[in-house]
């Protein structure tokens, strides 16, 4: 994507390409308004999302997606959310995010973050939180750990820092959502 709502296609050499990715497209309802030799029009930034599905469309036809750098900085932060808030890196006093990104990614965190938000439609702050409360489901779920174990392997300044934001996000304590996941699981192995 360049520009704020163009997606550049290499491969595209004719009429019937421009019929048979506007074919394609129509089956993806993704917001695309135009499509000519070498690129697709929306009238709003397409999500990585969108932007991923298009890609697989594609792929199949004999069409790539020359990719942005903006796209590929988003996929790389996503990555590194998922590596840092996996449940096995190794925290260090003082650690963040934004100087991790910098190091990383080689770029200003605000920059990044700009850039993220524009692309997502949610801030980066945002992703991280919803990232790691998915992320304390699914240990609270699946996992024997306690919840201090939790909240050291998530990043959490402490248990009641995670159990906070918890009831934030999701309006439950941690012990409770835990309690009705299992309440749930009984009920099911009993009628199943």
């Amino acid at each position: 994507m360049q520009g704020s709502n163009k997606i550049y296609i290499k491969g595209m050499v004719c009429d019937r390409c421009i019929s048979t990715i506007k074919h394609e497209l129509s089956q993806l309802h993704v917001p695309v308004t135009e499509v000519q030799l070498g690129e697709l029009t929306s009238l709003s930034t397409l999500s990585v999302e969108d932007i991923g599905a298009i890609r697989e469309v594609l792929l199949p036809l004999g069409f790539t997606l020359l990719e942005d750098k903006r796209i590929k900085m988003v996929r790389e932060v996503r990555a590194l959310v998922e590596l840092v808030y996996s449940g096995n890196w190794d925290f260090e006093t003082g650690f963040t995010f934004s100087a991790l990104v910098r190091e990383r990614i080689n770029r200003d965190y605000e920059w990044v973050s700009t850039v993220f938000a524009a692309l997502e439609g949610s801030t980066l702050e945002r992703y991280i939180i919803n990232y790691r409360i998915e992320k304390v489901k699914e240990l609270l779920v699946y996992s024997p750990q306690t919840l201090t174990d939790i909240a050291f392997c998530l990043g959490f300044s402490s248990v009641s820092h995670l159990s906070a934001q918890f009831r934030n996000e999701t309006g439950l304590t941690p012990s409770h959502f835990k309690k009705i996941r299992q309440e749930k699981s009984s009920i099911s192995k009993i009628s199943g």
